[in-house]
């Protein structure tokens, strides 16, 4: 997109977002009533960032961007600490019925409502969870089934499940869980959330100043319960649509605190000793894992043979052939050319997703063997390649087998992965057996017009953690997910193993009271699909690659799921980034804490 062009969009979409009428001035820095977030000696964390807010409603949106700013700014009924257990925040504690059906939670004493200047508005009471639940009642997640939100009182919150839910707590930090004011939204009506003049902030900070496209100023909340453990004073993000190409250099002036490193000039900076010194790591996001997926259902253009392919895709020794045949650490050197092994991931669920009983769930019975191997090896792929060859020969498959592989373009590397991945699988398996085609989509609903069309043989996915839970990476192998139809194969075989996957998925689904039953049934459906080649697990996200950044992200709240490490709570400014020594024993301690 030309910058003029995206310049023209951006004053469009800020002429929408000040649609409500109010008028924007610069702060009142004199005069407000939270002089301390301004004074000389305030601690101030500085940042340029290129994607705006589109919505302040927190309790309908769940947009990563807009949630940076509403999980700094509205607190939930549970908190996390640096190592992603849950603690209490605006509840001192809670329990539970037998059946995990009825979760009771009791409220503090000390937490008020507060405008955007910091002055008292109401107290918090059980009832604004209640008018949550009225108000954002389309928008609660669909992996719990509510069937009532009562306050017993003002400081007894109840919430009725209509099915058990073991993992209930870890998802109260998503937006249709968040409090909002009753008398605030009746008064306030369709204003709410219109502006940042038009909301009332619970959390360690507040949104005192937001001007779409230009600036945001997070202050301090002055009234806050938990302020003892709020070390920033004041966060200043300017809006800047080349923000990733300027920020470095910025940072290296003093005039930011936090700039990603563009990957273009990330080697001759780790050769500058000056730049290196400032320069570390991103933490890798766990909380996304890809992997590449087989396609069962084939209905993509006739010229890719799809009839061929679907014989192809059902024998077993042909999938594995596939699988041995990529070296993922090669690939991943696109995305990470110092140490792509940290984002190898040989099973669905990331290790360091989830534990249980201080057991890092991939390191399950079921699991371990599977997670500390590497698939790629060529002796392998040879060795399934001659047996697939004979099998697929007696079906009538013909050879040399189409393989369609599409690409999102707008994916910064995925291409030139793509072209790698089809070189992998071509040399291991020879030009005579296999032709994969690589080819790019639209990156408009790539989605929904490639992979819920069965418009491809191989592709990468993705699927992602909304809870604390290992049934939150299985979705996109449910039967109804439209990602790899394996339900719709008309081979015994495959038909075999999805009934099996899905009677294990079923009963560790249906296992609520004993915890380590549920794990360990997870797994082993989780072992099924990978063993017997139904999915390549590939990896986990890169985050945000190396950064110079004055925060230790290791200091700060996090969670395995949800927003929460986008929080400032907990985060102290230093003078300085860590280098990637410091950074890589900072995160050594940060693991022994789990």
């Amino acid at each position: 997109m030309s910058q003029k062009r995206f310049r023209i969009i951006s004053y469009v979409c800020a002429i929408m977002l000040l649609v409500s009428g109010c008028s924007y001035s610069l702060p009142d820095i004199e005069n407000h009533l939270i002089e301390d977030s301004f004074s000389p000696e305030a601690t101030v964390y500085r940042t340029f960032y290129a994607s705006e807010v589109v919505s302040l409603n927190y309790l309908t949106s769940d947009s990563d961007v807009d949630c940076g700013i509403s999980v700094n700014v509205i607190d939930a009924l549970v908190d996390y600490d640096e190592h992603g257990n849950i603690i209490p925040g605006l509840a001192t504690g809670w329990e539970s019925n037998d059946d995990l059906t009825q979760w009771t939670f009791h409220l503090r004493d000390d937490i008020v409502w507060v405008n955007y200047n910091g002055e008292y508005y109401a107290n918090i009471t059980a009832d604004d969870w209640v008018c949550s639940y009225e108000y954002a009642n389309s928008s609660i997640s669909k992996d719990v089934s509510i069937s009532s939100v009562v306050a017993k009182n003002t400081k007894t919150l109840v919430y009725t499940l209509n099915e058990p839910c073991p993992f209930f707590t870890s998802i109260l930090s998503y937006s249709c869980f968040l409090p909002v004011c009753r008398s605030y939204l009746e008064k306030t009506g369709s204003m709410f959330a219109r502006d940042y003049k038009h909301l009332l902030y619970n959390g360690a900070y507040i949104l005192h100043y937001f001007q779409p496209f230009e600036q945001q100023i997070l202050v301090k909340n002055p009234k806050y319960w938990d302020k003892d453990k709020v070390y920033i004073d004041r966060i200043e993000n300017y809006f800047d649509y080349d923000a990733a190409s300027v920020s470095t250099e910025r940072y290296l002036k003093g005039t930011v605190d936090r700039a990603i490193v563009p990957s273009d000039k990330l080697t001759a900076y780790l050769d500058n000793p000056e730049i290196s010194e400032h320069i570390h790591r991103a933490r890798p996001d766990n909380t996304i894992s890809t992997f590449y997926a087989f396609n069962f259902y084939p209905r993509f253009d006739p010229k890719y043979e799809p009839e061929n392919w679907a014989k192809a895709v059902a024998n077993q020794n042909f999938r594995k052939a596939i699988k041995a045949s990529i070296d993922r650490i090669t690939l991943l050197s696109i995305y990470e050319p110092y140490t792509p092994e940290i984002l190898l991931n040989n099973t669905l669920t990331p290790r360091g997703a989830f534990y249980y009983d201080g057991l890092d769930y991939t390191s399950l019975p079921e699991l371990k063997e599977i997670a500390s191997r590497d698939s790629y090896s060529l002796a392998a792929a040879s060795y399934y390649r001659k047996i697939a060859r004979k099998e697929l020969r007696e079906e009538g498959v013909t050879f040399p087998i189409k393989i369609l592989m599409p690409y999102n373009p707008s994916v910064e590397g995925w291409g030139k992965e793509a072209d790698k991945i089809a070189t992998q699988i071509e040399a291991a398996m020879g030009r005579n057996f296999v032709d994969v085609i690589v080819e790019p989509a639209s990156s408009t609903g790539f989605d929904m017009s490639v992979i819920h069309s069965g418009k491809y043989a191989l592709i990468k996915c993705s699927t992602s953690s909304a809870y604390y839970d290992p049934q939150t990476f299985v979705k996109p192998l449910l039967n109804d997910s439209d990602y790899i139809f394996w339900d719709k194969c008309d081979d015994p075989n495959v038909h075999a193993l999805n009934k099996e996957w899905n009677n294990r998925i079923q009963k560790a689904s249906n296992t609520t009271s004993d915890l380590s039953l549920r794990y360990s049934t997870f797994a082993q459906a989780e072992k099924l699909v990978i063993s017997h080649a139904i999915i390549i697990p590939f990896s986990i996200m890169n985050g945000d690659g190396y950064e110079m950044c004055k925060l230790n992200e290791f200091e700060g709240e996090f969670a395995h799921y949800s927003f929460i490490s986008k929080r400032y709570k907990l985060h102290r400014l230093h003078d300085k980034s860590m280098n990637l020594d410091e950074y890589n024993k900072a995160f050594e301690e940060w693991l022994q804490g789990f």
